[in-house]
């Protein structure tokens, strides 16, 4: 009988009330009401009659009492309540706000449409005709990618020509609306209007935001974020999201993603908090302080070269701390993630700095070496090619501090504390180099790359040296690889080449500024000699389509080629053919 006594019957379901559905229905057009209304009156400034706004504002208050509503509904029918809670886990993070927003007398609707978004979402992607669209997205990672950042330049282009989004409040034209999203977006850096004179805070934010997802690529962020809250990914998912952040190995993809996050928010934290700490002296306001030092934190580990200042950071050229947080954002940025995990992981950490750089990976090491000699080579030309130019005027440490900042910079990042337009031609062309090699693979970063331009290097060293094969610390680099690399850096330069000539037609700019604009462009970098505000609206064009091919050009080169290796059904005769 004690036994019988300590059964509990569990209810294994427990079913909804039929109002329920139709309740939530109304919530979510209410939303999407309500969302309209503060777009027509805060996006677009349109002063709304007296009546209309108090109508606004009371419906803020009923969707607010209406959420509250749904959110307990939903737990207390659920049939396993804490499975709801691991389920329904934003409804917990909304109700707070939403609760104090209710208290304070404030509209909390902010939250309550980022909750209704992820709902409606989740509700269309159940459906079996976006079902079949997403399954061939996600087997095509090249198509998949290019069209999410489409997809977000197009959102960041629309959020850009509000006129809440500018200073004067007129709106960001067209076209300059779509060349800042898309140079945010591909994290470039190159402006055709002054970012803190022209735009104001919330199209600032946007820009902002642009970064931070095209830095990390809209896709990897995506299943970043799905596997951090604890949703699986799939098989075609998980081959999609390892090619994304250029990992081959078999490895635990979701185990990956979780670190991209957590050290891609650390080092931003850690920089904003560094930045901070230099420039609240300067700023009577802590909170502009930390807005600003958040902003540069986030544009620097993201390599885009969004800045705050006019003359991005000239004002800075003799700052150590300054030059030393933001060289480090970006190298941590541009070494890779894969490079960067196996620097810095549990095991490393507790077994010390010698038993990592033994473990590291010929594909890590080749990064870290080139990285540092690109960046002491660099530093040194640098230094010596402009200690009467446009060093002239800075003591010798602050000569040496400029330039390996100049060395870091070029590689993708787009800050500058010289005056680009003061540089010597000898200058330009080493800028021009670093600007074509760009980051490492998987970064934030573009360009070649410094791995695809290591492994060309070896291939010539190889065959100067009469060997058959490219060898890298006691391994050979398959010819695959050696193909790839000199398919990329080819089909990179007659894509640079190719618009180069379009702008020489359409742009009156010097034959270097027209050179350097194009390079960097394609490389993702942000510097220019002046020549970006004086494109006409046809150069404009060209140079946001470039700045779009530059950024997913030789990642997808890459996938493309790698999912279509493949071998003749007949092999033909070889023959010689006379070259050099």
């Amino acid at each position: 009988m004690k036994l019988f006594r300590r059964i509990r019957i569990l209810r294994a379901n427990r079913l909804l009330p039929r109002w329920y559905e139709p309740f939530r229905w109304t919530v979510t057009i209410a939303v999407l009401v309500s969302l309209f209304t503060i777009v027509l009156e805060s996006g677009f400034r349109l002063a709304l009659p007296t009546a209309l706004r108090w109508t606004v504002h009371v419906l803020d208050y009923v969707i607010l009492v209406l959420f509250a509503a749904d959110v307990v509904v939903g737990y207390v029918y659920a049939p396993s309540r804490w499975g709801h809670l691991k389920r329904r886990w934003l409804d917990v993070a909304v109700i707070v706000p939403v609760v104090v927003s209710l208290l304070t007398a404030r509209s909390g609707l902010a939250f309550i449409v980022i909750r209704q978004f992820v709902i409606v979402a989740q509700a269309f992607t159940r459906t079996r005709r976006f079902a079949g669209l997403l399954e061939r997205l996600r087997l095509q990672p090249v198509s998949a990618m290019a069209l999410s950042f489409v997809g977000l330049i197009a959102a960041g282009t629309l959020l850009l020509c509000f006129p809440a989004a500018t200073g004067d409040g007129r709106g960001t034209p067209l076209l300059d609306a779509l060349f800042t999203a898309t140079s945010a977006t591909c994290v470039t850096g190159l402006i055709v209007r002054d970012t803190p004179v022209f735009f104001s805070r919330f199209g600032q934010l946007v820009i902002l935001g642009l970064i931070q997802l095209g830095g990390l690529g809209i896709m990897t962020f995506s299943a970043s974020l799905a596997v951090v809250f604890g949703r699986r990914l799939g098989a075609a998912r998980r081959r999609v999201v390892a090619d994304l952040i250029e990992e081959s190995r078999n490895i635990d993809i979701g185990q990956t993603l979780r670190y991209i996050v957590l050290f891609t928010l650390t080092a931003e934290a850690l920089g904003t908090l560094l930045l901070f700490m230099r420039w609240l002296p300067e700023y009577p306001n802590p909170w502009y302080a930390l807005y600003v030092a958040g902003f540069h934190s986030v544009s620097a580990f993201c390599n885009a070269g969004f800045s705050l200042f006019p003359d991005s950071l000239v004002h800075y050229a003799a700052d150590p701390a300054v030059n030393l947080v933001v060289i480090g954002l970006i190298v941590s940025g541009g070494l890779g993630f894969v490079v960067v995990h196996e620097m810095l992981n549990r095991e490393t950490v507790r077994r010390g700095p010698v038993f990592s750089f033994r473990r590291l990976t010929v594909h890590s090491r080749m990064v870290l070496w080139t990285t540092g000699l690109l960046t002491l080579a660099g530093t040194v030309l640098f230094f010596f090619f402009e200690y009467d130019g446009v060093l002239a005027a800075l003591p010798v440490p602050a000569k040496l501090v400029a330039s390996v900042f100049q060395a870091v910079t070029p590689r993708t990042a787009g800050f500058n504390t010289v005056s680009m337009a003061g540089l010597k031609p000898v200058t330009l062309l080493l800028f021009l180099a670093l600007m074509f090699i760009g980051a490492s693979p998987g970064s934030t970063g573009g360009g070649i790359k410094t791995s695809t331009f290591a492994v060309l290097f070896m291939a010539v060293r190889s065959r100067i040296r009469g060997r058959q094969d490219v060898e890298v610390h006691g391994r050979v680099v398959p010819k695959d690889v050696v193909y790839r690399a000199t398919s990329i850096a080819v089909t990179s330069v007659a894509i640079v080449a190719g618009f180069f000539i379009l702008l020489l037609a359409t742009e009156t700019g010097a034959f270097q500024d027209v050179l350097f604009e194009t390079t960097s462009a394609f490389g993702t970098v942000g510097l220019s000699t002046g020549l970006t505000g004086q494109l006409s609206p046809v150069g404009r064009v060209l140079v946001t389509l470039l700045m779009y091919i530059g950024r997913l050009g030789p990642l997808t080169l890459a996938l493309a080629m790698r999912a279509r290796v493949s071998r003749l059904p007949i092999e033909y005769p070889s023959s010689e053919v006379m070259v050099g």
